[in-house]
């Protein structure tokens, strides 16, 4: 990426337009100049998982060969050097983020800095998954709870588990819904004592 474009989405600002010429899965694509672009508040199924071809698949039915808006905010790069943004397609108020996760291609994703359209984003996911559709219909049923404690520990909460209804899910804390056990293992989160 040229030194002015990456000074330029260091400062927060709409980069303006770029063509999509590549889908690597949901949540990731490439433009024109080679820039990678991960979609913010959303993470959808890695390959092999269930539901990764088709969150790539709606990915690339919105995105491929569009030109798009990009919007950044706060943090500009993922730990893998990644530009971090909400793509817009043109006249469109609703970001392609959002659209991905209201059609359940993907869980909300939390990140704590960039926050610009959490609310959005986390009602967008959560109406998926009380409809079901997408992910939440196909590899559920969805319903291990992985939910932070006071002290920060990931804890995974299973039906069967005598307090499983008390425990609230604070996804603007942190805690995630999970379609699997070992979905919730993989993400870090350990098994609550029954």
């Amino acid at each position: 990426m040229p030194w002015w474009k990456k000074l330029v989405l260091a400062a927060g600002l709409i980069v303006g337009t770029a063509r999509v010429v590549w889908v690597i899965d949901g949540d990731t694509v490439i433009l024109a100049d080679r820039t990678h672009i991960r979609l913010i508040g959303i993470n959808t199924p890695e390959k092999g998982e269930c539901y990764s071809h088709q969150a790539t698949a709606l990915t690339t039915s919105l995105l491929f060969t569009k030109g798009v808006t990009l919007e950044k905010d706060l943090n500009p790069f993922d730990r893998y050097g990644r530009t971090l943004a909400y793509v817009f397609l043109p006249h469109d108020q609703k970001s392609v983020n959002e659209k991905l996760l209201e059609k359940g291609a993907g869980v909300f994703f939390l990140d704590s800095v960039n926050v610009k359209y959490q609310k959005q984003l986390m009602a967008a996911a959560e109406t998926a998954r009380l409809k079901p559709v997408g992910l939440w219909k196909e590899c559920g049923p969805c319903v291990v709870k992985g939910n932070y404690d006071i002290h920060g520990h990931r804890y995974y909460h299973l039906p069967s588990f005598r307090h499983y209804n008390q425990v609230v899910m604070n996804l603007p804390k942190g805690d995630r819904w999970f379609c699997s056990e070992a979905a919730a293992q993989k993400a870090g989160f350990t098994r609550a004592r029954e």
